[in-house]
């Protein structure tokens, strides 16, 4: 029988457990960053990193989100759900999402909004299995993301997680960075299916980022993660210029299929 997937607190938010439930802590790696992060489409680099592998622990999904039907909203109506999704989590997804609240905001429909992001296991393959681990998890943004964007009032303050089976119920939109990050939800979910009850529709939520673009025609958002050099700041650049473009295309999209 496959397990249902009940509702909760939200997803960042902690879970109380005894310390003694826990399971020991892996210990710290150094790896190229060719190990813990695929290579780049656009960017390349033989940058040495320090790379925190996570908790090995299973992922406590009957108590992470409030279902779609559950999400409350301030007069009683469900808020729209958006979900963005990178590799890891650390670079653009936390951005779109930043910038999404940032322009929901400014049209003044915080409130009919639940806006979060994720990532698909930062180069981790078994991310998505039971007892699975994801690069970057609980990581605060890449720091040189979180400074260029500052620099155009965006601030980050999201920390790094995968996807979750929960999320398909959670979320409205699910929106993917670039080919690879849909190519890797679905492959994600297809092993899901044959262990929750993953919503029918689920499809019809994914989408890609740049398909919001108006003013840019680029198939995906490229990943920075390893521009470096006079580069670097072009590259995280490009990724802002893009997002902007495309969150302004998402919200119109949004508030004509919602009727907001």
């Amino acid at each position: 029988m496959k397990a249902a997937i009940q509702p909760g607190s939200a997803i960042r938010r902690s879970i109380s457990l005894p310390v003694s439930s826990l399971p020991p802590q892996r210990h710290l790696l150094r790896l190229p960053c060719c190990l813990s992060h695929p290579g780049p489409n656009h960017f390349t680099s033989n940058r040495l990193c320090h790379q925190k592998r996570p908790v090995h622990k299973e992922r406590r999904l009957a108590q992470a989100m409030p279902s779609r039907e559950s999400a409350g909203h301030a007069n009683g109506q469900r808020k729209v759900g958006v979900l963005f999704v990178c590799l890891g989590n650390i670079c653009r997804s936390p951005t779109a999402e930043a910038m999404f609240k940032a322009v929901v905001k400014t049209a003044g429909l915080e409130d009919a909004f639940d806006i979060d992001s994720c990532g698909t296991g930062g180069g981790n393959e078994d991310w998505f299995l039971k007892g699975g681990w994801s690069y970057h998890e609980g990581e605060d943004a890449d720091r040189r993301m979180a400074a260029i964007a500052k620099q155009r009032g965006v601030i980050l303050t999201s920390k790094s997680r995968p996807l979750q089976p929960l999320d398909l119920d959670c979320f409205d939109y699910i929106i993917g960075m670039e080919g690879k990050n849909m190519k890797e939800m679905t492959k994600a979910i297809n092993y899901w299916r044959d262990l929750y009850d993953i919503p029918e529709d689920y499809m019809s939520r994914m989408s890609l980022m740049t398909q919001y673009c108006s003013r840019y025609k680029v198939n995906g958002v490229p990943d920075p993660y390893y521009a470096e050099g006079p580069d670097e700041q072009a590259a995280f650049n490009t990724v802002l210029d893009l997002l902007e473009d495309a969150c302004v295309g998402l919200l119109e999209h949004i508030k004509k299929d919602k009727q907001l």
